[in-house]
């Protein structure tokens, strides 16, 4: 199996919007809540991303997309997750629209359909009730674990 290239630029924050997959559908109802059912799996995320280039940015960018024209790739992005992760991506669309400032600045918009990340509803259901009962407090929380784990543990075996 051949490793999928890494698109190694990072997007702009201007500029960055996304719409995050659903595997449901909803069917509205004339009062009420809609009903919703399980449609689908492997729905995509849908970002359009900006990037900046310098010069040699954009002389990257662009071999890189002759060398992989049509090709699944990976870019650095934030989706489904509060950190940035490498997804797997397709450029959508027939054009990519640039904008230059001068001879120096380059900007591209990329419109991408992404793979969401693999996810444990198990491991969801467990942050779900970390976070209800420390009141939103996640980091406290774990920051307190931590302690416990590495300092307090240690310190009271008394070095056995």
């Amino acid at each position: 199996m051949t490793e999928i290239p890494k698109l190694m630029l990072k997007p702009q924050r201007d500029g960055y919007n996304f719409s995050l997959a659903r595997s449901v559908t909803s069917t509205e109802t004339i009062v009420g809540l809609p009903r919703e059912r399980k449609d689908s799996v492997g729905k995509v995320h849908r970002p359009n991303v900006t990037y900046k280039c310098t010069r040699a940015q954009w002389q990257y960018f662009l071999k890189f997309m002759r060398a992989y024209e049509g090709l699944p790739f990976l870019a650095y992005l934030l989706l489904d997750d509060i950190d940035h992760q490498w997804y797997e991506c397709r450029i959508v669309g027939d054009s990519l629209p640039v904008s230059t400032l001068g001879d120096q600045i380059f900007t591209v918009q990329l419109s991408l359909v992404a793979k969401p990340i693999k996810y444990d509803v198990e491991a969801d259901l467990t942050f779900l009730e970390i976070y209800k009962m420390t009141d939103g407090q996640v980091e406290r929380y774990f920051n307190l674990l931590a302690k416990l784990v590495n300092e307090d543990l240690p310190d009271a075996l008394g070095g056995l």
